[in-house]
């Protein structure tokens, strides 16, 4: 397996090196590069630079504690530790998913000599030591000199074609390619799993503007995940009360507690600060928001003076969401059950489909606009049961050790 990711820094009279100085959601081009190829499983990180670059990029990663001690900093290929056999190398102005670099990374490494990505531009090298030296240096004159080493080595020697799979890598040409890049990246952490109308034309149409902004600031996605709880426990405690305002302003914040649910991923995405500790709260409190909504509606129920049954219904209501909460939660932590399967079963996919907050949204919002809250309970108490047991039934339970 290829363990060595060289990143070659464009000479300092080069107008591409004033790109390295650029922040895509939040990183600078050089960060985002190493921290890329540390998740897509690369144990040796080098930069190749000028002395002054190395100085300023040196001071720029001392502030990173995951990449802290963990980059070799080199100012020509002769100096590349451990004298890998063969490494993969790139320009760092480019984003590249990490996801696609890990698989691409896996591919290469079972062919020998060069090899590359027919067709897509700003794609790594797989560089064998003997040429190291060679496409470094063709390297220092940015993407044009990539090019220039690609056309020169296809008319020697034979270069494989290893194919891309995933997203695109970006290169990043100026300071006007920003944002499109960052909504592409945005777009991209979008899933089968998100719900077809609440997420797909709400939630991720405001979460993405937001966390656009918000990945230039010091905010950690924990941070959010707090402020969704908060702001949808507020949203329950108002949506207990009767009346137009009250209910309208619980939803709104509800909504926004929602909205904020996706904002934590994306950003956590973008700035590769997920963690375990991280899924489990925003999981849980998703849930504990849920549940506090169920007991407001169930409370507000009550009050109305529909008393009778409603300790039943808001029992039935809350075991089915629990119930449907930790059976998605612990498949998508041990890696799923049957609906891993390839083929998948086509019931598979459409329970997937139907496992995010979607339904409950719109349940919520039709009951309180129409003045029946009631209506709610009676949706989650038979609808979430049903698809609990449907989920197990289909998309089975999690298996232990994967």
């Amino acid at each position: 397996m290829i363990d060595t990711a060289v990143a070659v820094c464009p000479r300092d009279e080069l107008p591409d090196a004033a790109l390295l100085d650029l922040e895509v959601a939040g990183l600078s081009l050089v960060t985002r590069w190493l921290l890329t190829a540390q998740q897509a499983g690369f144990r040796t990180l080098v930069v190749v630079a000028s002395p002054g670059r190395l100085a300023a990029l040196r001071r720029a990663t001392a502030v990173e504690p995951r990449l802290r001690g963990r980059v070799h900093w080199a100012e020509d290929a002769s100096r590349l530790p451990g004298a890998p056999a063969r490494c993969i190398v790139s320009v760092p102005a480019a984003v590249v998913h990490p996801g696609a670099l890990r698989a691409w990374r896996t591919r290469a490494s079972d062919v020998d000599g060069l090899a590359t990505a027919e067709g897509v531009r700003g794609a790594p090298w797989a560089i064998p030591s003997a040429l190291h030296p060679a496409f470094v240096a063709a390297a220092r004159d940015g993407w044009a000199g990539v090019e220039r080493f690609g056309g020169q080595a296809r008319r020697s020697a034979p270069v494989h074609h290893i194919p891309w799979e995933g997203p695109a890598p970006e290169i990043v040409g100026s300071s006007a390619d920003v944002p499109g890049v960052e909504r592409r990246m945005l777009r991209a952490l979008r899933t089968p799993e998100d719900g077809p109308i609440v997420d797909r034309f709400v939630n991720r149409a405001l979460s993405e503007h937001i966390s656009r902004r918000l990945v230039r600031w010091p905010v950690t996605p924990n941070q959010v995940t707090v402020a969704s709880l908060l702001l949808g426990l507020l949203g329950a405690w108002m949506l207990r009360l009767d009346g137009a305002a009250t209910s309208l302003l619980g939803l709104a914040l509800f909504q926004c507690s929602v909205v904020l649910d996706h904002v934590d991923g994306e950003i956590a995405r973008l700035k590769f600060q997920f963690s375990r500790l991280g899924k489990w709260l925003d999981n849980f409190s998703d849930h504990a928001v849920d549940l506090a909504v169920i007991a407001g509606i169930a409370w507000r129920v009550a009050a109305g003076g529909s008393g009778a049954g409603v300790l039943a219904l808001l029992g039935a209501a809350v075991f089915g969401v629990s119930g449907s909460f930790l059976a998605v939660f612990f498949w998508s932590l041990h890696g799923g059950g049957r609906a891993r399967e390839t083929p998948p079963r086509p019931a598979a996919g459409t329970l997937v489909s139907m496992a995010n907050r979607d339904g409950l949204c719109l349940a919520l919002w039709a009951a309180i606009l129409v003045g029946r809250p009631a209506w709610f309970l009676w949706v989650l108490a038979i609808g979430s049961n049903v698809f609990w047991v449907a989920w197990l039934a289909v998309c089975g339970a999690p298996r232990r050790g994967t």
